[in-house]
């Protein structure tokens, strides 16, 4: 609360930037614990329950949940207390600045550094996201890469969006020094650790904005 006193209202403070990683990180630190927030409840375990059917219900991932639980396996027993996100996470992207944005609840989570298209050829728009892949084969004109091949430039994560043209998402990178300029072929490109921590969070299905 005091990192978002100082940031909404004294924006001319000389280490703003560092009190706003510091919020990022935070932020990130609070959603990956057990920590109870507006944004989540203590869900007790049922018997039928799994965590692929909780996280639906909930319209989260699996992964978030293992993570702010602490599971190290898909295993729940009933009357297990589980910390789940109850609030959807939404997603802006801001093409002129070459940032990623993650918001949940009108507030910003945290923001990334991104990479763009070239000539501004990153569609513009409201889109959701369709499908996402950990570890993805990249399907290229002349050749099909493997994952983890320095040469598959989706990096270890991609999120694939609901654009008019098909083939755009969000991924990662073998190319980290790219980051924060307007250099793909339309996907928004994020550096592999960042990606797989969004990855972590946002489901299938997540509102996903992206502005000029």
């Amino acid at each position: 609360e005091y990192y978002k006193i100082i940031t909404s209202e004294y924006p001319q403070y000389c280490d703003y930037s560092q009190v706003q990683k510091d919020l990022n990180e935070l932020n990130i630190a609070v959603l990956f614990c057990d920590i109870p927030t507006p944004g989540s409840e203590i869900y007790t375990v049922v018997p039928g329950d799994t965590l692929i059917k909780i996280a639906k219900v909930y319209s989260t991932t699996v992964d978030l949940i293992k993570r702010a639980n602490g599971l190290k396996t898909d295993t729940i027993m009933p009357g297990q207390k589980l910390k789940v996100q109850k609030v959807p996470f939404s997603i802006i992207v801001d093409k002129s600045q070459s940032t990623l944005t993650l918001i949940l609840n009108e507030e910003v989570v945290k923001t990334y550094a991104v990479s763009t298209g070239k000539n501004n050829c990153t569609p513009a728009g409201n889109f959701k996201i369709k499908d996402k892949l950990a570890n993805p084969t990249w399907y290229s004109t002349n050749a099909v890469i493997a994952p983890g091949s320095p040469e598959n430039i989706l990096g270890t994560r991609w999120m694939g969006l609901t654009t008019p043209k098909p083939g755009f998402g969000i991924h990662g990178t073998t190319e980290p020094e790219s980051i924060g300029s307007q250099c793909t072929e339309g996907c928004v490109r994020m550096r592999n650790e960042e990606v797989e921590e969004l990855f972590t969070i946002i489901p299938v299905g997540a509102d996903v904005t992206i502005i000029d």
